[in-house]
């Protein structure tokens, strides 16, 4: 849990202004445990969007590490997420927000 917490906040803090704004809330619902981390940032495209957990995708085409990263994070969290039972999406209107939504019956991600 921590390394997807770690990714997810990296990522929205990259992408996030100077005078921007991070938002981490976590809800019970019946037999979950949902997680969303929401940015203000600039919000990633539509057409990149179903992409973004796949392996090496970026959505910077430039190739650049420095802005865009190897393209590995967010197929982490997706890994370790699904490795706990669980399930990761994003939606991007203003900013983008990352939900996960992770059983409860799964105590593992607490400890």
């Amino acid at each position: 849990m921590i390394q997807i917490l770690v990714n997810l906040l990296g990522n929205a803090l990259k992408f996030t202004p100077e005078k921007g704004r991070v938002l981490i809330k976590a809800v019970e619902e019946a037999d979950d445990v949902v997680i969303h981390v929401q940015d203000s940032g600039s919000g990633i495209s539509r057409e990149d969007l179903p992409y973004i957990f796949e392996r090496f995708y970026r959505g910077d085409k430039s190739r650049n590490r420095r802005t865009g990263g190897a393209g590995l994070g967010l197929t982490i969290v997706k890994k370790l997420v699904v490795a706990h039972g669980g399930q990761v999406w994003a939606e991007s209107t203003d900013g983008t927000t990352v939900t996960i939504r992770l059983p409860k019956e799964n105590q593992a991600f607490l400890a």
